[in-house]
């Protein structure tokens, strides 16, 4: 019997789950135009104070959450659990699965593969002044991006649909290392979904695959991943307890807290956790790479299912200018990297020596924030949108079950 075809199914509803994107972004771009300008209020380095003492407190304290680049990135990957698992857990059905698994590298690899195009335009046009920047600032981090020869020619063509997308190679851009966990950790979720996804208590096994990634030779971010799923899973089918529903403004307050201190888990390098009060969420049989790992994705997960849990967060995060933001906010995280090193390098650069240095921050920030929002936009429009509209024009020619 030839297959069904597969029905149309509406995009996720869950609208603040773009609000939560778009906030990641923004503290992804925040994250790095602090390690450029106050490095001491991310690695906590005492060299590198340009404001006093309180850059050290912030760095080891949960206050550090809004500058946690790490932690959105983790966030992404928990985010993508939950908008690709949706759609089946709505619908039961295994097209839908099978739909989204067929467009996801396509949907990938336009926005990715412009983005590696435009780096190398941006190199061969020596637009990069990054480290002229970084010999005024004595920021060695941001002197060692770019070091190595980029591709041209047929090279250039596999490192952006393949050597970026599926191994993460960031010699592009910086932000290029995730890529690879994102498409790999998709079509992680489709095969749970596919060989799991109607199975009873599918706890044990989100449970077994989360100490199967502490053990295997994979990444472990693929637990965020698995987190996500699990999450959106209980949502949609665990029976919660009539006290836990009955005061969920309590639950989402507890949730919130456990995210602040899970999610502020130092990644600054001259924190010692040990002397600290985050010592308990690193065990001895941990590394801190690891630990940070486990707590940002725990962090990530409580705070995605606080806003589930509390209606007030959920209308704030749904609101129409932070969907906007999230509706960019890959592009925004694609191009930001690229623009503090071209244009905010310069635009510093440029500014009278005379200005104090916390006021050529602030002019370069200022002047970055609407180049790169702009710029993001037109990202989204011209070559995101177009991505997804290829990728399903493709599945529907080439792929897509036929009637029966």
């Amino acid at each position: 019997m030839p297959a069904s075809a597969t029905p149309a199914l509406p995009p996720h509803t869950l609208h603040y789950l773009d609000g939560i994107r778009g906030l990641a972004a923004v503290v992804v771009v925040a994250h790095h135009l602090a390690s450029v300008f106050y490095p001491a209020l991310i690695t906590a380095d005492p060299q590198a104070i340009r404001l006093g003492g309180w850059e050290l407190v912030i760095a080891g304290s949960p206050l550090n959450v809004v500058l946690g680049g790490h932690l959105a990135v983790c966030l992404f990957f928990v985010l993508s659990g939950v908008v690709l698992s949706e759609q089946y857990f709505r619908t039961g059905q295994l097209a839908a699965v099978q739909s989204q698994a067929a467009r996801r590298y396509v949907r990938l690899v336009v926005p990715v593969g412009f983005s590696v195009l435009l780096a190398a335009g941006l190199h061969w046009a020596g637009a990069f002044r990054h480290v002229e920047l970084s010999r005024q600032l004595g920021n060695t981090w941001l002197a060692g991006f770019w070091q190595e020869p980029l591709g041209a020619g047929w090279e250039l063509v596999l490192d952006a649909l393949i050597r970026v997308p599926l191994n993460g190679e960031a010699k592009y851009n910086p932000v290029h290392w995730t890529l690879n966990t994102e498409l790999i950790g998709s079509y992680f979720v489709f095969a749970l979904l596919a060989l799991f996804g109607n199975f009873r208590r599918r706890g044990l096994l989100y449970v077994f695959m989360l100490v199967v990634l502490q053990f295997a030779n994979l990444s472990f971010y693929l637990a965020a991943f698995t987190v996500g799923v699990a999450l959106n899973d209980a949502r949609h089918h665990a029976a919660w307890p009539v006290g836990l529903r009955r005061n969920r403004r309590v639950a989402a307050g507890l949730l919130l807290l456990v995210a602040a201190l899970l999610g502020s888990f130092p990644q600054a390098g001259f924190v010692e956790v040990e002397a600290t009060a985050y010592r308990f969420l690193q065990p001895s049989w941990f590394t801190h790479d690891r630990a940070m790992q486990v707590a940002h994705i725990l962090g990530a997960a409580a705070f995605i299912a606080a806003v589930m849990a509390s209606p007030t967060l959920r209308r704030a995060l749904g609101a129409k200018w932070l969907r906007w933001l999230g509706g960019i906010s890959f592009s925004l995280y694609l191009l930001h990297f690229l623009v503090i090193a071209t244009f905010t390098s310069t635009v510093f650069l440029a500014l009278p020596p005379q200005l104090s240095y916390h006021t050529g921050v602030l002019l370069s920030v200022l002047a970055t924030v609407p180049v790169l929002l702009l710029l993001a936009w037109a990202m989204y429009r011209l070559v995101d949108l177009p991505g997804i509209r290829l990728a399903r024009w493709l599945y529907q020619r080439l792929f897509q079950p036929a009637a029966a």
